[in-house]
């Protein structure tokens, strides 16, 4: 594999982990895996324009992460709800939209159709997105936590949970040409959930999550050049079965006198 590649699905993994983490503490698995459906009118205009897909997913993103946000706020609606609406109208228009000849690359990823341009631009967007993760960490959790603690920083009321969102649509975008708007949702939460079954506490959740994300990640892509499948769809399974292991791990634990 190129080494831009291996670093952008280094990048990705960390970026989704990290972000993965707050997405399961806050019960959104199912929110988040939605909305990264949510992508697939963006991507369909950038295929059909020509242009990178990132920037049709994030712009599909950001549109709905701002509706997302002033509807929860204005109208105290939940985000499943929200997420759900846009995820059906999003999938509908999207399927209209997308060139048939796209189609599996938008769904499932396709890894080596990224350029060195774009490889090079999404590592240093995603080390930047993996930076301000780490920054707002503490606000992150405390905004996860208690929101009365999150109302008590110094940042005004609600731009912690803007900024979280808005970084949610950026990994999102992010990891679309390597996993795919069908299957990025899982790519967050499944590192995370099998880090949780075994962590001690939300630093160590955090740090085997993004460990067990990049081994996933380069495992899966690894699996799917060697036997010519796709890569989205290798990283998932790789996961699944990792999860399945701290599944038996955590019962194992549990069951030790």
């Amino acid at each position: 594999m190129d080494s831009n590649l291996l670093l952008l699905s280094v990048v990705v993994a960390i970026a989704a982990s990290f972000l993965g983490v707050f997405i399961i503490l806050r019960r959104l698995a199912l929110v988040s895996d939605v909305l990264s459906h949510v992508a697939l009118p963006g991507v369909a205009l950038a295929l059909i324009l020509g242009v990178n897909p990132f920037f049709g997913a994030f712009l599909a993103l950001g549109a709905v992460t701002v509706v997302i946000f002033f509807l929860e706020r204005r109208f105290a609606l939940s985000i499943d709800a929200i997420v759900g609406v846009a995820f059906t109208v999003a999938l509908a228009v999207g399927m209209i939209l997308i060139p048939d000849e796209h189609a599996a690359e938008a769904l499932f990823g396709d890894i080596a159709a990224i350029g060195r341009g774009d490889a090079v631009f999404g590592v240093a967007l995603g080390a930047l997105l993996i930076a301000l993760t780490f920054v707002l960490f503490r606000r992150f959790a405390h905004a996860t936590f208690s929101k009365e603690l999150s109302r008590d920083e110094t940042v005004a009321d609600g731009r912690a949970e803007f900024v979280f969102l808005v970084a949610l649509a950026l990994a999102i975008a992010l990891g679309i040409k390597v996993v795919g708007t069908l299957l990025m949702g899982a790519m967050m939460i499944l590192p995370v959930v099998a880090a949780k079954n075994i962590a001690w506490s939300l630093k160590s959740m955090t740090a085997l999550a993004i460990v067990l994300g990049v081994l996933e990640m380069v495992g899966g892509v690894s699996l799917a050049q060697a036997y010519d499948t796709v890569p989205g769809a290798a990283i998932i399974l790789i996961g699944g079965a990792v999860f399945a292991v701290s599944l038996v791990s955590r019962a194992v634990g549990r069951a030790k006198p």
